[in-house]
C-alpha cells in the first residue's frame, strides 16, 4: 500500500517536471520550423524577382 502511494507520487512528480520542458521543446522545434520555412521562402520569392530586378521594374 505505502509503496504504491509512493510510486504514484514520483510519477506525479516526475510528470509535472517533464511536462514544461516538454512544451518549451516543442515549441522550440515549431518556431525552428518556422524560421527555416520563411528563409525557403524569402528566398524563393527573391529568386523569382531578381531577373526583374535588373531591369528596373523591381
Amino acid at each position: 500500500m505505502k509503496n504504491e502511494k509512493i510510486r504514484r507520487m514520483q510519477t506525479q512528480q516526475m510528470i509535472r517536471t517533464a511536462l514544461p520542458i516538454i512544451g518549451a521543446l516543442f515549441l522550440f522545434l515549431v518556431s525552428a520550423g518556422y524560421i527555416a520555412y520563411r528563409m525557403v521562402s524569402n528566398y524563393n520569392y527573391n529568386e523569382r524577382w531578381k531577373d526583374y530586378d535588373e531591369c528596373g521594374l523591381g
